[in-house]
């Protein structure tokens, strides 16, 4: 594994790229370790026709070396132009224009001279060197200082895509198609080709989670710092959630803190406010563990609390209230009936349904659904079925309530056990209410038993780390790893110890931020209590149901069906029609035409009547029936005799 520097690069310096799906910024001083390289493709090129294409790794054709046709003026230049310096290899085969002369060896104009190897000796370099002689292959070794004409010979031997990929050399040369009988090669293929492999560099880097890939073509200047840098150690940045997936055996580690919590505080503890920047962490183990939201009741302001199922303290039952039937209904338990008892009145006279009255005393049964009347159309609407405690207890009566129905109902609580917080999760139904009665001896101040009452409203399983500051390892805390954003980085393991025994604070305070948040999270499809039926629009009832007839007062029937028209504006309100009392008789004298024809009034109970006098008021014409632009009060039955006497003066 190397490790390089970025020297330089103009394409790629202070600028962030997106390399395999990954953002990544290479700046000039920065450090890659390269852990593995991965070939990805073979880039091909056509130097004749400029045609570019991808050519498949496992390509069947063989390729043929084409020589340079330049001519090289002395060995080393054929060595460096080549770049077979250090290199074992016979790839590159020459020859010469003129006679070479050797100690004991002379090399003949045009005889092929092949490069084995490169070796530096008696403060000169030489090419180490096979020539063909007559009987068999001599070994020379060349200064790189002789001079002379030199070309490269033609080679013929085939070569694989695979073999190309894997020589330096042979990458940086062109190259030919080898042409076999009867197979038509195609015509991005003819000419002198270039084949470039392409690689996939994966490294790592600093704060880096995730494993960099950077592709081989990419243009950037790098300085080889292995043996400057061996000792240094990446930081490798983990979340919490990286943390909580390790395996069990893994704990307990050392951590730092690269990046602290940046949300709103989701804890009111002082622990939550420490989680600083470089502060270092002992992470015990991780667990899944039960809690129990809970609020404070009777306060002025409630406070809210998450409270682990390792709580010690106990609790005792306190009654439980009730604003409408609906949170009657949701606290049903199959185990157990619900006694309640009323402490407001609640009206509800519908279809024979009957109110409840204060101190009624109430068992819950079950919910149903049943069809009432309502304004003349039948509707289905939720119940819930109780039994109505009278004084009498074999004479119980069975009401329906409608579960929208609002009122107050205070539970009937005769259980004085004392309970534990796993006992209430396992045998009531939340939300609960309890007081509390012992505090939990493992806290040096147990907030819970300042309150009057408290709620348990529902279970939560929280995924958590146990953990404690470096410096203060006698007091744990717990991190909920998906409700705190943190990234760390692993430092070491520490000695191990029994972690068993190190437990988080059992009681927990939230702020009012994280406790809705919670709600709203883990309620999400709650259902809100029902609505009351619509009263149905007048067209509905009309086409549903008969008129009903409100009550007549007068003995004669149908006579309040029809009520007089109202006067337009500027004229004096009429009198209505009034029965004639059997006290009462109309004078003969004051008889008048059908049209004009008065009616005897009925009298108030507290007007005093003069014995032989009857007073009488005639009758004001009638009165146009459109009324639609007037809003004058009817005038009701029974008028004083004061008032009548009045509007007789008025009228004659």
């Amino acid at each position: 594994m190397r490790i390089l520097e970025i020297h330089s690069g103009v394409y790629f310096q202070g600028s962030v790229y997106e390399m395999s799906g990954s953002e990544c910024s290479l700046s000039t001083g920065d450090l890659i370790k390269i852990i593995q390289v991965e070939l990805q493709k073979v880039f091909c090129e056509n130097m004749e026709n400029e045609c570019k294409f991808d050519l498949s790794l496992d390509y069947s054709g063989h390729f043929k070396l084409i020589p340079d046709g330049y001519p090289y003026t002395s060995v080393e230049e054929i060595i460096k132009s080549l770049d077979i310096e250090n290199q074992n290899s016979e790839l590159i085969t020459f020859q010469s224009l003129k006679d070479i002369i050797t100690n004991d060896f002379v090399i003949g104009k045009g005889d092929p001279i092949t490069v084995t190897s490169t070796e530096f000796r008696e403060g000169q370099k030489y090419a180490n060197c096979i020539v063909d002689g007559d009987f068999e292959q001599v070994h020379v070794a060349l200064s790189f200082a002789l001079k002379g004409e030199f070309y490269e010979c033609e080679d013929n031997k085939l070569y694989t895509v695979k073999d190309i990929v894997e020589s330096k050399i042979l990458t940086k040369r062109r190259v030919s198609l080898a042409e076999v009988k009867g197979v038509c090669m195609p015509k991005h293929f003819q000419g002198a080709l270039v084949l470039s492999p392409v690689y996939e560099i994966q490294a790592i880097m600093h704060y880096r989670k995730e494993i960099v890939k950077i592709p081989s073509t990419l243009e950037v200047d790098v300085r080889d710092v292995t043996e400057e840098q061996k000792d240094i150690t990446f930081i490798k940045p983990l979340s919490l959630s990286d943390i909580i997936n390790q395996s069990h055996d893994q704990f307990p580690i050392l951590v730092k803190i690269l990046d602290a919590p940046e949300q709103q505080p989701a804890f009111k503890g002082q622990w939550f406010h420490s989680l600083r920047k470089g502060r270092i962490l002992k992470i015990y183990k991780k667990q899944l563990l039960k809690h129990v939201l809970a609020t404070s009741m009777l306060n002025k302001v409630n406070r809210h609390f998450l409270i682990s199922i390792n709580y010690k303290g106990s609790f005792r039952r306190r009654p439980r209230e009730f604003v409408t039937v609906f949170d009657l209904c949701n606290a049903i338990s199959q185990e157990t009936p619900l006694n309640v008892v009323v402490t407001r009145d609640c009206m509800w006279n519908e279809d024979g349904l009957s109110s409840l009255c204060v101190g009624d005393r109430l068992v819950t049964m079950f919910r149903t659904t049943t069809q009432l009347n309502f304004h003349g159309v039948i509707q289905n609407v939720d119940m819930l079925m109780c039994n109505k405690i009278t004084e009498d207890e074999d004479e119980d009566e069975t009401l329906m309530l409608p579960l929208y129905l609002e009122g107050h109902f205070v539970e009937e609580v005769h259980d004085t056990k004392r309970y534990k917080i796993s006992e209430i999760c396992d045998k009531f139904k939340l939300p609960f209410q309890v007081k509390v009665t012992s505090k939990d001896p493992t806290l040096p101040n147990d907030t819970l038993t300042a309150f009057p009452a408290i709620k348990l409203e529902e279970i939560i399983m929280v995924p958590n780390l146990v953990v404690s500051f470096n410096e203060q390892p006698s007091e744990c805390f717990s991190i909920p790893v998906e409700w705190i954003t943190m990234t760390v980085c692993h430092l070491q393991d520490f000695p191990e110890e029994d972690c068993n025994l190190k437990n988080a604070t059992s009681v927990e305070e939230l702020t009012d931020f994280m406790y809705y948040n919670l709600r709203k999270c883990s309620s999400p499809n709650l259902c809100p209590p029902p609505r009351p039926p619509k009263k149905p629009s007048k067209k509905t009832v009309m086409s549903d149901s008969t008129p009903v007839q409100p009550p007549c007062r007068s003995p004669i029937p149908g006579y309040m069906q029809q009520q007089p028209p109202l006067p337009t504006k500027g004229i004096p309100m009429p009198l209505k029609r009034n029965i004639i009392t059997e006290n009462e008789a109309m004078l003969p004298s004051s008889r008048k035409p059908p049209s004009m024809q008065p009616l005897q009034v009925a009298l108030n109970e507290y007007t005093k009547v003069q014995e032989g006098k009857t007073k009488v008021s005639p009758v004001l014409p009638e009165q146009s029936d459109d009324d639609s632009d007037h809003d004058y009060e009817q005038i009701e039955e029974g008028v004083t005799l004061m008032a009548l006497q009045k509007m007789k003066k008025w009228a004659f």
